[in-house]
């Protein structure tokens, strides 16, 4: 099942700021629709992460560019994988996903 458009809704999917929270065991993706201005409008938040894997996607890191997410599926109930340009995010999870908007 594809948590993309169910999480992105109409943002855009440029990332902001992607953290990892390992002390609230928590992953926060803030996203903005427009790169220029600088400012989030969506924080994508991943509670009760068991787990948290990360695989470089990109032979070389660029720093340079900015990374956005690709895709968001879950393919068991408790796994969800975050694509992004730059990475593919493994998470083990029991809690559900969701989203703040950002003011």
């Amino acid at each position: 099942m594809s948590l993309t458009g169910k999480l992105l809704g109409d943002c855009a999917p440029y990332i902001f700021n992607l953290v990892y929270d390992i002390d609230v065991r928590m992953v926060f993706i803030e996203c903005m629709d427009d790169p220029d201005c600088g400012e989030p409008d969506l924080r994508l938040v991943f509670p009760e992460v068991l787990s948290y894997r990360e695989k470089n996607l990109q032979a070389k890191p660029d720093d340079e560019t900015m990374d956005d997410v690709v895709s968001i599926e879950q393919p068991q109930k408790d796994t969800i994988v975050i694509t992004t340009y730059k990475k593919e995010i493994t998470l083990q999870v029991t809690g559900e996903p969701f989203v703040e908007e950002i003011e």
